[in-house]
């Protein structure tokens, strides 16, 4: 078994709005936590902005107020962590004199970011504003090849398994799933039996070998497949027709 370390993709901070443009948070409730890195994030302030999602996808609403007489354009957002890389964000519109939009900004963290509420500060137009990031679990797993052909009896396999997400995943090393001919009922089991149980960790990808066990009372006049959990993601095993005297 062989497990690599994905590397996290940069990010570089993106262009800031006119500085007219005064930022808030839609209104949301307060909250207090502690972030799974252990630091501690304070009561968030009526006018925090409060991003929630997955790492690969956290959403807010902004409210930005145009104290100017003329309009302006906010094309470009940026999110400030404490040791971190400023992240450039998507958000846009063009607000006229006056008048206070709500615009929907969104950021992309690193996949493997645990779940947890982490303090951080967005700018908008070339003001900060205080922000608090909660990340929610992703669970997101793919296993390669997808689909594998197997015949009745022992057939050796070898699978990659990435972890996309940010939370360990155990992967079983025996695991068995029904196979479906088409008919109303399923058939016996198929079973994948890996050299031995592993975890995949965030952001790494494995190699597993080992073996599938195709039971010899399938009817050999259909084709048989049985979907086989790997984790959270699934192997598809298909087992052909094959000569009855085989």
């Amino acid at each position: 078994m062989t497990t690599a370390r994905r590397k996290p993709a940069g990010a570089s901070a993106g262009g800031g709005a006119r500085k007219a443009a005064k930022a808030s948070a839609a209104k949301s409730p307060a909250t207090k936590a502690r972030a799974t890195s252990g630091a501690a994030v304070d009561p968030a302030s009526p006018d925090a902005i409060v991003l929630t999602g997955p790492p690969g996808l956290l959403r807010a609403t902004v409210s930005v107020e145009n104290a100017v007489d003329q309009r302006v354009a906010v094309r470009g957002l940026t999110l400030h962590r404490t040791g971190q890389q400023a992240l450039s964000g998507a958000g846009a519109a063009v607000i006229a004199p006056g008048a206070t939009a709500q615009v929907p900004v969104s950021f992309r963290l690193e996949p493997d970011t645990p779940p947890g509420e982490y303090p951080a500060e967005v700018e908008v137009g070339g003001i900060r504003r205080e922000a608090v990031l909660r990340v929610e679990p992703d669970l997101s797993m793919h296993v390669s090849p997808r689909r594998v052909l197997a015949e009745v009896g022992s057939t050796a396999v070898t699978i990659t398994v990435t972890n996309d997400g940010n939370l360990p995943i155990p992967l079983a090393a025996v695991v068995r799933a029904r196979t479906d001919d088409g008919g109303p009922d399923p058939g016996p089991d198929v079973t994948l039996t890996l050299t031995d149980a592993t975890t995949a960790t965030p952001g790494t990808t494995t190699t597993l070998r080992g073996s599938l066990s195709v039971p010899d009372d399938l009817d050999p006049t259909r084709r048989h497949l049985a979907r086989v959990p790997v984790g959270t993601a699934d192997l598809d095993v298909i087992i052909l027709p094959r000569d009855p005297s085989e």
